[in-house]
């Protein structure tokens, strides 16, 4: 009897495949345990538009760092459950009391992979 896989690496194997081709908002937005409508307003795009043309090289390129961000977090959480949250609900006081997803949001993404690097070389956060 085969194993099914966890949801970790569901989610580490959808976003992999995602972000070697074009990234599905919505798949994203269910790894994040966000609505689209969530991911729309975060992306700054009206929902409509997120819907009929998520291949958009536009909406790519916003949706990007966002994947990167949650990937990286993934490497350092093993339950993606936790990641999610963490990305999207978690204030980070040496991010001015924002939470990632806010940091990616205002265009810090990088910002957001120090600090995950900072965290993933055994420093506090």
């Amino acid at each position: 009897m085969q194993e099914s896989p966890k949801p970790m690496d569901r989610m580490e194997s959808a976003l992999q495949e995602e972000e070697a081709n074009s990234m599905c908002p919505a798949s994203f937005a269910r790894a994040l345990r966000i609505s689209e409508a969530a991911l729309a307003e975060v992306l700054g795009v009206a929902l409509d538009t997120l819907q009929r043309r998520s291949g958009d090289p536009q909406i790519q390129e916003r949706l990007k760092p966002f994947v990167s961000v949650l990937t990286h977090l993934l490497m350092l959480q093993s339950c993606a459950g936790l990641a999610a949250g963490h990305m999207k609900a978690t204030p980070i006081r040496l991010l001015g009391n924002r939470t990632l997803l806010e940091v990616v949001r205002d265009g810090e993404a990088a910002k957001a992979m120090r600090y995950l690097q900072t965290l993933s070389s055994g420093q506090n956060g």
